[in-house]
């Protein structure tokens, strides 16, 4: 090395002026700089902050070489120990360093990003962290993976997800930009094209550690294995005089696999493995020859090649083998891709969608590559060419089923397929009844994707573990969703209703369901061939959120209401959480009422304040004439022409026509008037009076001939009382409790 000179390297000039000229004291000391041909080397003394006990030998002063490969600091900087006996066989160091020392693996980060703010400062810094780290043990947790054995190389071989058992046969190859990449399979293939023979080996289980210096030789190989206590030599030899590598030893190559089990301790068990691959550049006829264990003639005019009689050859240095070798990386399972995705998930979803459109196929697929489950796709539709500009189905599908096209697309994500489909309206699936009903009834969560209120109110009476909903707004700039939580405390057209009022009520969501677009697109000639413009990035932005949202609908217990809307012009999204109140629900026939909490809390307070009157008002609520089924959402004060007494209330009507009319408008015509409440003063029951009664037969003579339900409560202290009729459908009645609330 020549003596002291300026430093070409940026960095290694940064590095010397911060160690020299630091106003505080830099932690550091210069022990010299100089040239190593075209490298800059800088040797340091830095001080270490470590405790008195240390899991890893670390001294307070720790002296260290820099070395910068390149001028341009293109070339990551390497730090090596200049301490004759600092503690080998550490993990993050390796093992046979180029440079006369035990080099560190101080960088985690890629370099071409790190070094763009990596000043002096923090490079001195870096590295004292890395000491510090190693001393008490927490460089590497026990949270973190094992140390790979040996450094890594550019070239790939790709295996198939699980066990790396054999045996082995290569599928595919692809080569471009310098690099290989060959695709393993179990299966072997009808025709080997590719002129690799795979030798596969497992090894002694090893105690990770120090990275070793990746052989580029057979001798290297043979000397590194041989200090994991494997006799390579001898297995290679068993099997290059095997009949099957002897009739083509003249075309065909060897890949070297070699399998290396791993555990944390000596007396740990094995936790995971090493598997290591290279190719010789001979041929297996080549090899054996050089090896000193097979010999090739001629036969016929063609190459024949047998195994040598021991001595017969004289082996050749093994260093002049050059190997190749391969980085190993295996294909995701749903379980590897759950750890990619940063899910905390350990078992896979069983996931029904009902709806391969443009919300449902684009969340399938985001879910499918988080690894969250297996999905079973019920959709009676086909793919259209307008579908494709915002589902994730390509030309190609134009024709075939949505739910069949999406379970292909969902099945070659990763390398573990499980999604089916069932080509089916789920509201008249005719001959896939009973496979539709299996679907629902097995699935840990069904997915609503039809922005259907028909299907909403369909699974809220099927048997199934748990339901959500996940819709557009009409105009495509808001994502819903709604969801039951464990338990099915509250159904999900139940939670539907609550976001109509939601919708009518939260400022927040003004125009929300009044914004459909009018500018409808005919993409054919039927009536209902209507389609509205929609941009791809816009569904793409909300099937993300819904994605992200989709693992919670699994694990969280309560019911949740939630809105996103979309500013198309900013790209903010402004999130919405809606309440969900419990509700009570009362069945008669076929007649089912239910009334949410929020409904009885109303009329509560509206009690209270009114005390020692009584008061009343309206009922507010939504219907479904083909399931029988009304929910009351709402219970409105008393409009300020009332008449309230402590023994009567008779309510007026001033501005109710145009409140009701704006509940409607504002929630696409679904909130509608039910009925009528009034409040008991204590004392009383919560149990209808002959005036009660003439207000019940007044309804039933408004109501009736127009066909829509109609509801009496009467909230006392301790109890709200209902009753509810819907011309044929029956009557139904019940007592609500205020418990605590």
């Amino acid at each position: 090395m020549s003596a002291e000179v300026a430093p070409s390297s940026r960095l290694a000039r940064a590095l010397v002026q911060y160690v020299r000229d630091a106003v505080d004291h830099p932690y550091a000391t210069i022990i010299g700089v100089c040239r190593d041909g075209g490298r800059d080397v800088v040797d340091l003394e830095l001080e270490i902050d470590v405790a008195q006990d240390r899991a890893v030998p670390i001294l307070h002063r720790e002296p260290v070489r820099i070395i910068f490969g390149s001028a341009d600091d293109l070339v990551a900087p390497r730090v090596l120990s200049l301490r004759a006996d600092f503690p080998a066989g550490q993990v993050h160091t390796n093992l046979d360093s180029e440079d006369n020392g035990l080099c560190f693996c101080i960088w985690e980060d890629g370099w071409h990003d790190l070094s763009r703010n990596l000043t002096g400062q923090a490079l001195v810094e870096r590295i004292r962290w890395w000491f510090a780290g190693m001393a008490d043990g927490s460089l590497h947790s026990e949270e973190q993976v094992l140390e790979p054995l040996i450094a890594p190389t550019s070239d790939t071989i790709v295996f198939p997800p699980g066990s790396i058992a054999g045996p082995w046969f290569i599928d595919k190859l692809h080569q471009g930009g310098g690099s290989m990449t060959l695709l393993m399979t179990r299966q072997r293939p009808d025709v080997q094209e590719l002129t690799l023979d795979v030798f596969q080996r497992v090894l002694p289980s090893q105690v990770h550690g120090a990275l070793a210096n990746r052989p580029y030789d057979m001798g290297s190989l043979v000397e590194l294995t041989t200090r994991l206590g494997f006799d390579l030599m001898a297995h290679l030899r068993s099997w290059l005089i095997e009949p099957d590598r002897l009739t083509a030893a003249s075309e065909r190559r060897a890949l070297f696999l070699l399998i290396v089990p791993k555990r944390r301790t000596d007396e740990g068990d094995d936790e995971t493995y090493d598997a290591w691959v290279y190719t010789p550049s001979e041929t297996l006829a080549e090899l054996g020859e050089k090896l000193g264990m097979t010999s090739t003639y001629q036969e016929g005019g063609r190459p024949r090649t047998g195994a040598a009689l021991a001595g017969a050859i004289e082996p050749v240095d093994l260093k002049t083998v050059s190997l190749f070798s391969w980085r190993i990386v295996h294909r995701l399972d749903r379980s590897t891709a759950r750890k990619f995705a940063g899910s905390e998930r350990t078992t896979d979803a069983k996931l029904v969608a009902i709806g391969a459109g443009a919300i449902g196929s684009n969340v399938v697929m985001s879910a499918t590559r988080a690894g969250l489950g297996t999905w079973t796709i019920i959709d009676d539709d086909v793919v259209l060419p307008h579908n494709t500009v915002r589902q994730t189905q390509t030309n190609w599908a134009i024709g075939h089923s949505k739910a069949q096209v999406l379970a292909i697309e969902a099945d070659s994500i990763l390398a573990e397929g499980g999604n089916d489909q069932i080509i089916a309206d789920v509201m008249q699936p005719a001959a896939r009844t009973e496979q539709v009903g299996i679907a629902l009834r097995e699935a840990d969560l069904v997915v609503d994707f039809s922005a259907s209120p028909a299907v909403v109110g369909h699974l809220a009476d099927q048997d199934v573990r748990r339901a959500s909903s996940f819709f557009f707004g009409p105009d495509g700039s808001d994502l819903v969703v709604l969801d039951e939580g464990s338990g099915r405390t509250v159904l999900l057209d139940e939670i539907e209703a609550q976001y109509f009022l939601a919708v009518a009520a939260c400022p927040a969501l003004a125009g929300h369901l009044a914004a459909a677009r009018t500018d409808l697109i005919r993409y054919a000639n039927a009536c209902q061939d209507l389609s509205r413009p929609l941009p791809p990035w816009q569904v793409h932005m909300l099937s993300g959120l819904a994605a992200g949202r989709l693992p919670l609908a699994i694990e969280d217990a309560a019911p949740s209401a939630w809105v996103w809307r979309l500013d198309p012009d900013t790209g903010s999204v402004l999130p919405i959480r809606l309440d969900v109140h419990v509700t009570s629900r009362f069945v008669s026939g076929t007649l089912r009422v239910s009334v949410s909490r929020g409904v009885v809390d109303t009329m509560r307070t509206y009690r209270t304040k009114a005390a020692p009157d009584e008061t009343g008002g309206i009922l507010i609520g939504t219907f479904d004439l083909v399931r029988n089924v009304l929910h009351v959402v709402a219970a409105l004060p008393a409009p300020p022409d009332s008449a309230q007494a402590p023994t009567y209330f008779v309510r007026g009507a001033q501005n109710l026509h145009p409140l009701v009319e704006g509940l409607a408008s504002m929630t696409a015509g679904r909130l509608r008037y039910v009925g009528e409440w009034h409040s008991h003063p204590d004392g009383a029951a919560a149990r209808p009076s002959i005036e009660d009664e003439g207000v019940f037969t007044y309804l039933r003579q408004q109501l009736d001939p127009v066909g829509t339900p109609y509801a009496m409560l009467i909230c006392g202290r301790e109890e709200t009382w209902l009753r509810t009729a819907w011309q044929d459908r029956g009557q139904v009645e019940g007592i609500i409790s205020h418990g605590d609330a």
